[in-house]
């Protein structure tokens, strides 16, 4: 929930009832402080014509607090596994939480431990409900706290690493395996880390619990930040036991890398 307080005792009519409204744009609850009572029916008319909530405070003759809400926007986005395609919650759940506060989602009960570990590793509130079909499941962001925020900044958003295959080259496979495995040994020494890592074709065999020879490497990663991804018609394809990281789809794989201002491909 994004809120903000905003003085306009002083100012002239309409001025309140401008600035909260631009303020509305930014936050869901706008706490406006007003010096008489015409202020407060005015900022009264704009939650009205908003269809948000007002309640006001009367504090003195000269001082009235009103506090507008986005009910709707409280609300969490409510995302539905359960029928038709959803072939990766965790991946809905990512992207919803990138630019909301909080999501509800049904699913089955196969997806809900990655759902649960996606959560833990965030550190996201989390609340489960049974339900005939499944599990009804919340999720909600919480402040970072002032080391958490100085370990994202030292992440560098602004790209993403994209591997096809499961050898660094061409030619040797014997020195290939040698080289990704270096490859991705030298990325945990980076100071600034990729958002994101994308495996698909054969690079799918990397996150392969019997088959990867970088585990190790690929654990370290996950564990400073780093989104692991797989190609989920990848692991059907090749028969992948995900050892490390989430399955994703062609969709999300061609926004991530829209998105992205510079790809990496070993």
């Amino acid at each position: 929930m994004k809120k903000t307080r905003f003085d306009a005792k002083g100012m002239a009519c309409p001025l309140p009832v401008v600035k909260t409204r631009k303020l509305l744009g930014e936050y869901d609850v706008v706490e406006t402080v007003v010096d008489n009572f015409i202020a407060t029916q005015n900022l009264e008319k704009l939650a009205k014509q908003l269809g948000y909530e007002i309640e006001v405070i009367p504090v003195s003759d000269e001082e009235y607090i009103t506090t507008i809400t986005n009910k709707q926007a409280l609300e969490p986005v409510k995302i539905n596994a359960l029928e038709g395609e959803c072939p990766v919650p965790v991946a809905q759940v990512q992207r919803t939480l990138e630019t909301e506060d909080s999501v509800e989602i049904l699913l089955k009960e196969e997806d809900l431990e990655a759902l649960k570990n996606f959560a833990q590793k965030h550190h996201n509130e989390i609340k489960i409900e049974k339900i005939k079909e499944g599990y009804k499941v919340l999720i909600t962001k919480q402040e970072q706290n002032s080391e958490e925020k100085n370990q994202y900044a030292l992440k560098d958003d602004s790209y993403i690493v994209v591997i096809n295959k499961k050898i660094m080259g061409h030619g040797s496979e014997e020195l290939g395996k040698k080289l990704i495995k270096s490859y991705l040994y030298a990325l945990t020494e980076q100071e600034l880390l990729p958002k994101k890592i994308i495996f698909y074709n054969e690079g799918a065999y990397l996150v392969d619990r019997q088959r990867s020879h970088v585990l190790d490497e690929l654990a370290e990663l996950e564990e400073g930040g780093v989104e692991i991804l797989c190609c989920g018609a990848c692991i059907d394809y090749h028969k992948i036991d995900l050892a490390v990281g989430n399955p994703t789809n062609m969709y999300f794989i061609v926004e991530d890398m829209r998105k992205a201002n510079k790809i990496l491909q070993p």
